[in-house]
């Protein structure tokens, strides 16, 4: 029987998500829930229906696909999401696209062929797959399949995971991982609960577990406006990655993304704002020098303009 995964998107031509040209294939499912989020139609590993009223006609074909979860009540249309298993039937009936389907089951061969689309590219410019989510290490044995059949088209792989999982999930996966970017959001334990429905143990065992015995991890730090962008947030995030091994030698801060609202509208979820703007050059530079200063020599600490 094919291995299957439940895959959210395939991302290709991405330039930000290892090196060369990649990409990306986003699965589905994750067990933190980060009030930031910009990518929330990953939180549940199953299929999920999205619906963007902006686009009804009210012509009312879901309703007669589904007249449990779709009704029309004066000159508006109601999506009740409770008990929606995520079939699909009533997004492919629907004429103006208003109703989409997040989230296909897909084979190893079947992402393979659209992975292997831009192997030219991979081979001109050192690119390759990346595996992110959503936590793509939720979909373990998915993801070593198809880690491994690149490798034997020497396809370069990589994964970004916030290593919110067992570690056997990442064990399956290591001896088909070239690069990793691993996840660090917030240093203090509650506060990494407040924000993310989960404290951060885990997280830093498994990156150290990991540190120890694989090379090549590339830490990165998604800076939330508020939340973990003060100069004390870099020197608690230092004092964590000092306790790593040699296999970490590089972190990545990331500027806030605020453009996932959309998202939240589809999913007929709150949508939390952190503020409208992404943090300046300054403020990215002083943060960067603050954690360059507090790691030992030999660690990189950048940013991307």
């Amino acid at each position: 029987m094919s291995i299957t995964g439940n895959v959210s998107n395939i991302s290709r031509g991405s330039i930000h998500d290892g090196p060369g040209i990649r990409t990306v294939v986003y699965l589905k499912g994750c067990g933190l829930r980060c009030r930031w989020c910009h990518n929330p139609e990953t939180f549940s590993i199953k299929c999920q229906v999205l619906y963007n009223a902006s686009k009804c006609m009210h012509c009312g074909k879901c309703i007669e696909i589904c007249p449990t979860h779709h009704k029309i009540s004066g000159n508006e249309m109601f999506f009740d999401r409770e008990g929606c298993i995520g079939c699909g039937k009533c997004a492919d009936a629907c004429p103006s696209g208003a109703l989409t389907l997040c989230g296909d089951r897909m084979t190893v061969d079947e992402v393979f062929e659209e992975v292997q689309k831009d192997k030219h590219y991979y081979k001109t410019s050192g690119g390759g797959i990346t595996l992110s989510g959503g936590e793509c290490l939720l979909q373990p044995t998915f993801a070593s399949a198809l880690l491994e059949r690149c490798r034997q088209e020497d396809i370069h792989t990589a994964i970004e995971s916030a290593f919110f999982i067992p570690w056997e999930n990442i064990e399956m996966v290591l001896p088909h991982v070239q690069l990793v970017y691993a996840d660090l959001k917030i240093a203090d334990p509650e506060k990494h609960r407040l924000y993310t429905g989960q404290d951060n143990r885990m997280i830093i065992d498994n990156i150290r577990r990991l540190s120890s015995i694989k090379e090549r991890i590339i830490i990165r730090i998604p800076l939330i406006p508020g939340v973990n962008d003060s100069l004390e947030d870099m020197l608690g995030m230092a004092d964590i990655i000092r306790t790593f091994s040699d296999g970490v030698k590089e972190v990545e801060l990331l500027r806030y993304n605020f453009l996932g609202e959309s998202k939240y509208q589809l999913l007929g979820m709150e949508y939390e704002s952190f503020g409208s703007n992404t943090q300046q050059k300054e403020k990215m530079e002083e943060l960067r020098i603050c954690m360059q200063k507090h790691l030992p020599e030999g660690y990189k600490v950048f940013y991307r303009d």
